[in-house]
């Protein structure tokens, strides 16, 4: 995810909890957007790792595998209880001799619609928020928030809630539902999805932690832009340059998870198909007010377009 504030430690959309920090800047606050899906990294002293994951299904329940969580905001004097989705346990050990581990927390939470984001290239005064998070009712670290219209993370299979062997790849699907990849490319002119968290607020008001119906609310002012270079990084929708996607919403039966839907452009003439050298070769690029990520994709080439090989250090 791109943001204006870099997100902490796993795909800058996952938080970890901690006493201790490191850096040449104060700790900031993280960027969180309204219905956000996160990953939260706690440590709860003496707290041993369970090794059990536990799931929620929507409606989420405010207390999950003993933690509970609420969300307090200057702008409103009342605490918001925080739906948990899943809660499991992780250990680290460091490689000095002699090795030092510890035990954390992984627990997804979404930040609730009714959190008030701060609108760029405004007057109103800033609202402050924070997580208090309680684990056997006992309190733990808060996690300060700074309230923003939208953090938007493109989905992977390397997500803290969702780790999945292999490589890391963007959860974008054809029309069938199978994913996009290196022996399943898209065509020009086919329509694809991305999968992602963190749009913000939508056109009509949804329940955090329930279920999104099946008349999915709409996400506005969203854009997409296209580059075709090979292996290219994710960058930010230039608004000349981007385009309204065919469809921005959220996913029916599914809880803080956007779906948004585009036509796969064609490629120019030369570009060359993914192989073992070429991983993308069209990056797909989301942005909205205050945030963008992109996935790099492979999208079959215009015809007569040769495979690179790669032997040794040289292309063929």
């Amino acid at each position: 995810m791109r943001v204006l504030t870099a997100l902490a430690v796993l795909f800058p959309l996952f938080l970890r909890a901690q006493s201790t920090t490191a850096g040449y800047l104060a700790p900031a606050a993280i960027n969180v957007a309204p219905g956000q899906i996160i990953t939260l990294f706690v440590h709860v002293p003496n707290k041993p790792a369970s090794g059990n994951r536990v799931t929620a299904t929507p409606p989420l329940p405010n207390t999950l595998g003993g933690f509970s969580i609420v969300l307090r905001q200057t702008f409103s004097s009342d605490p918001i209880p925080v739906p948990i989705q899943t809660v499991s346990d992780a250990g680290t050990c460091s490689v000095v001799s002699p090795a030092v581990c510890d035990n954390f927390s992984m627990v997804t939470v979404q930040i609730p619609f009714a959190l008030i984001p701060n609108v760029p290239r405004t007057t109103l005064p800033a609202n402050f928020a924070r997580l208090e998070i309680s684990y056997n009712s006992a309190a733990v670290s808060p996690l300060f928030l700074n309230p923003v219209p939208d953090a938007i993370h493109a989905a992977t299979s390397c997500d803290a809630n969702d780790i999945q062997p292999g490589i890391c790849a963007p959860y974008v699907r054809h029309a069938d539902g199978t994913l996009v990849d290196l022996t399943h490319p898209a065509r020009s002119g086919e329509p694809l999805t991305i999968e992602l968290v963190g749009m913000g607020a939508v056109s009509t008001s949804v329940t955090t932690g329930a279920a999104t119906p099946n008349a999915a609310p709409a996400v506005d002012g969203v854009l997409v832009s296209f580059d075709p270079r090979v292996n290219a990084s994710p960058s930010q929708p230039e608004p000349s340059l981007s385009a309204v996607p065919d469809s921005a919403r959220l996913r029916p039966g599914a809880v803080g998870i956007y779906d948004v839907t585009f036509t796969a452009p064609p490629l120019p003439a030369g570009t060359p198909p993914c192989s073992t050298v070429v991983n993308s070769n069209l990056t797909v690029n989301i942005g909205r007010t205050s945030s963008w990520d992109g996935v790099p994709i492979c999208v079959v080439p215009p015809a007569g377009v040769r495979t690179p090989l790669l032997v040794g250090n040289d292309r063929y």
